[in-house]
C-alpha cells in the first residue's frame, strides 16, 4: 500500500461523523454491561416528568443484544424524523429556487451592492440575525433552512466556507448558550427551580452581549485574514465551486420580475415560519410544509414544468441526504442510552461530585457536569427536566442561589453544542459548507477556551452578588 493511499484512508476515517457516532453507539452498548443499573423516581408537574431528588434506586439490568447496535440507527432516524425531513425538504426547495435563477441573481445583487468593502458588514448582520434567533427564541434547529442560502452569499463575498458555517454556528449557538429568554433552557430550568420565568434578565443579557461580541470579533478576525490571504484558510483545497452557484454568469444581469417575486416568496416564508412558531406554536413539520409550499410556488413563478419541479426537489433532497442521515445516527446514541437505562446512573454519579464543593466550585462544577452530559443528550429541555431537580437541592445545600444554578446549567448546555460531534444539528451545518470536524475543531478550540473562561467569570460575579 502506497503512503498516499494510507494517508487518504486515515483522512477518510479521522473525524468522519458517521464512523465516530457509530463507535459511540458501540461504546454505549458495551457500557450497559458494566454500569450498575438504576433509576430515579419521577413525578408529573405541569404536564412534565420531573426527577425526584434522592429517589435513585437499583433496577434490573437491561437485556440488550449485539443487534441493538444496528437497531439504534433506524430507531434514531425515527426519533429524529421531523428534523430529517426538514433537511430533505428544505434542500429540495432551495434547489427549486436555484433552478429558477432567483437565488444566484439575488446573491449577485447583494454582492454588487455591498462590494468588497461592505462585506464585513454583511457578516455582522447575518451573525446578529442568528444570535437573536438563538438567544431570544432559542432556535438552533430552526436555523437549518437559512444555511443553504447563507453559504453561497458568504462565499460570493470572498470569504471561505469556514466563515460561512461559522456565521450560522457561532451566531445561533453562542446566542443560545447565553440567551436571556431561551425558553428551552432558562424557561424550563426556571419552572423546575420555582423562579419567575426569565427573572434575573440583567446579568444574562450582559453575558449575552459579551459572549456574542467576543464570538463575532473572533469570526471577523479569521474571515478578514483569510479573505486577504486565501492560503491561510483552514479549508483551503476543499472544492466548494458547486456551492457558489453561477455567480459569474449572473453578476452583470439585473434582477428580473420573476426573480424578485420568487425571492419575496422565500423571504415571506421565513416571516410566516417565525410568526407561526411564535404565535401558533408551529413545530418542525409545520416548518417543513411551509418550505415545501414555497418551493412549489417558486417553481410555478419560474415557469418550471411540473416534472422539472419534482426533479429539482429530488435533486436537492439527494444533496442533503448526508446531513439528514447524520442527525438520525446521532439520535441513535440517545436511543441506546435509553434502551440500556444508562442516563440516570450517569446523572447520579456526576451529581455526587458537586456535593461538598464551595459555591463558586459548585457553579463551575455544574457547567462541567452538564457539558459532559450534553454529548449524550443534546436536547436542552430534556436535560433541564432530568438534571435541574437534582441540581437545585445541591445548590441550596452549598449556598449557590437557584438563579446562579440555572445560569451555570445554561452555560454547560449551550457552549459545548458547538463542539459535540454527537449533536446532529452541528454536523448538518458543517456538511453544508463541506467543513470537516477536524478543521472545525482547529478553528473552534481557542474560542471555546475563551467562552468557558468567561462563563467562570460570570459565575464568580453571580456568586458574589447572590444572583437572584
Amino acid at each position: 500500500m502506497s503512503q498516499a493511499t494510507a494517508e487518504q484512508k486515515k483522512k477518510n476515517f479521522n473525524f468522519n461523523p458517521f464512523v465516530m457516532l457509530f463507535l459511540v453507539i458501540i461504546v454505549v452498548f458495551a457500557a450497559t454491561f458494566f454500569v450498575e443499573p438504576g433509576a430515579f423516581d419521577r413525578q408529573v408537574v405541569d404536564g412534565r416528568n420531573q426527577v425526584i431528588p434522592g429517589s435513585f434506586h437499583a433496577t434490573a439490568r437491561s437485556s440488550l443484544s449485539w443487534f441493538d447496535i444496528f437497531r439504534a440507527v433506524p430507531n434514531g432516524l425515527i426519533g429524529a424524523a421531523s428534523i430529517v425531513f426538514l433537511v430533505l425538504i428544505v434542500g429540495g426547495s432551495v434547489e427549486i429556487f436555484n433552478r429558477t435563477g432567483a437565488i444566484p441573481a439575488g446573491v449577485a445583487r447583494l454582492v454588487n451592492v455591498s462590494g468588497r468593502g461592505g462585506s464585513a458588514y454583511v457578516l455582522i448582520v447575518l451573525f446578529a440575525v442568528f444570535a437573536v434567533l438563538g438567544g431570544f427564541l432559542g432556535w438552533v434547529e430552526a436555523s437549518i433552512p437559512f444555511v443553504p442560502l447563507v453559504v453561497p452569499i458568504v462565499l460570493a463575498l470572498g470569504f471561505d466556507s469556514m466563515t460561512a458555517v461559522g456565521v450560522v454556528i457561532l451566531g445561533s449557538m453562542v446566542g443560545f448558550a447565553v440567551g436571556p429568554t431561551n425558553v428551552y433552557t432558562i424557561g424550563i430550568a426556571h419552572q423546575v427551580a420555582e423562579l419567575q420565568m426569565f427573572s434575573g434578565f440583567g446579568l444574562r443579557f450582559a453575558a449575552y452581549l459579551v459572549f456574542c461580541a467576543v464570538a463575532l470579533a473572533y469570526l471577523l478576525v479569521y474571515a478578514c485574514r483569510v479573505r486577504k490571504d486565501p492560503s491561510r484558510s483552514l479549508v483551503a483545497g476543499v472544492d466548494v465551486s458547486d456551492l457558489m452557484l453561477d455567480y459569474a454568469a449572473e453578476k452583470d444581469k439585473k434582477l428580473e420580475a420573476r426573480h424578485i417575486l420568487s425571492l419575496s416568496v422565500l423571504a415571506g416564508t421565513f416571516c410566516v415560519v417565525v410568526y407561526g412558531m411564535t404565535q401558533f406554536k408551529w413545530n418542525i413539520n409545520d416548518m417543513s410544509a411551509a418550505f415545501l409550499v414555497a418551493g412549489v410556488l417558486a417553481g410555478f413563478i419560474g415557469q418550471l414544468a411540473p416534472g422539472d419541479l419534482v426533479t429539482a426537489l429530488l435533486t436537492g433532497a439527494k444533496g442533503s441526504m448526508g446531513g439528514a442521515m447524520v442527525v438520525g445516527v446521532a439520535r441513535g446514541v440517545q436511543w441506546m442510552m435509553d434502551k440500556g437505562n444508562l442516563l440516570d446512573p450517569i446523572i447520579n454519579a456526576l451529581s455526587g461530585y458537586l456535593a461538598g464543593l464551595p459555591p463558586v466550585g459548585s457553579a463551575v462544577g455544574i457547567v462541567a457536569v452538564v457539558t459532559l452530559l450534553n454529548g449524550i443528550v443534546a436536547s436542552g429541555s430534556a436535560k433541564a427536566m432530568a438534571l435541574m431537580p437534582i441540581i437545585i437541592p445541591l445548590a441550596d445545600l452549598v449556598g449557590v442561589t437557584r438563579q446562579t444554578a440555572t445560569f451555570a446549567y445554561q452555560f454547560g448546555d449551550g457552549i459545548s453544542n458547538m463542539a459535540w460531534f454527537t449533536y446532529g444539528t452541528l454536523l448538518i451545518f458543517l456538511s453544508y459548507g463541506r467543513v470537516s470536524l477536524a478543521k472545525w475543531y482547529k478553528f473552534l478550540w481557542p474560542l471555546l477556551v475563551i467562552l468557558f473562561a468567561l462563563s467562570a467569570v460570570f459565575l464568580f460575579i453571580a456568586v458574589e452578588i447572590q444572583y437572584r
